[in-house]
């Protein structure tokens, strides 16, 4: 699995006019793609759903919704042996409709420029379970870690432990102080 960076290198060539002096690089080979970098670096929050029929591990993966971000330069063309990976409905909180990312049809390689992939519980599931069938395991279908949970536990742990240390009234002090002189 590629993300970004990752996905562009595992197609078969990256074709630079931009950021190098190498016009065109071969990339490993495992999925029948090829990338074109561009001069506008994309930045953007997307929502995408996993394309239905997806082949091996991503089988069970399919129609489920993933939230992430972008932030990559150039596209990237698929050729006839690579299938959409996820096809975004969101873009920014605005509706849009475009094809992210490739799966190989043996369904064991799959790039994306989806970040965050993994912060997605029913898509890490969906994943394990696959990995989980071919040793000979059972289904996992204990409760799900729900990663956005976690880090929100986190962040308020560490809020606690910053009031607990550190003094904020005398911080706001600081800040009102600055704010009513001026930055100087």
């Amino acid at each position: 699995m590629g993300i970004c960076g990752g996905y562009q290198m595992l197609g078969k060539h990256i074709i630079d006019g931009v950021e190098s002096g190498v016009e065109q690089m071969a990339g490993l080979g495992l999925l029948d793609v090829t990338t074109r970098f561009a001069p506008q670096k994309v930045t953007t929050q997307v929502t995408a759903q996993c394309e239905p029929g997806l082949p091996g591990l991503w089988s069970g993966c399919g129609e489920q919704d993933v939230v992430g971000y972008e932030i990559h330069m150039g596209t990237t063309q698929l050729g006839s042996q690579a299938t959409p990976f996820s096809r975004l409905y969101l873009r920014n909180g605005q509706p849009d409709s475009a094809f992210d990312g490739a799966v190989n049809p043996a369904g064991n390689v799959l790039g994306s420029y989806i970040h965050g992939l993994f912060d997605s519980a029913p898509f890490c599931r969906a994943l394990l379970n696959q990995l989980r069938q071919r040793k000979g395991l059972p289904v996992y279908d204990g409760p799900a870690f729900d990663y956005a949970d976690y880090k929100q536990q986190q962040f308020d742990l560490l809020a606690d432990k910053m009031r607990e240390h550190i003094d904020m009234d005398k911080i706001y002090r600081l800040m009102t102080e600055h704010q009513q002189t001026g930055a100087q």
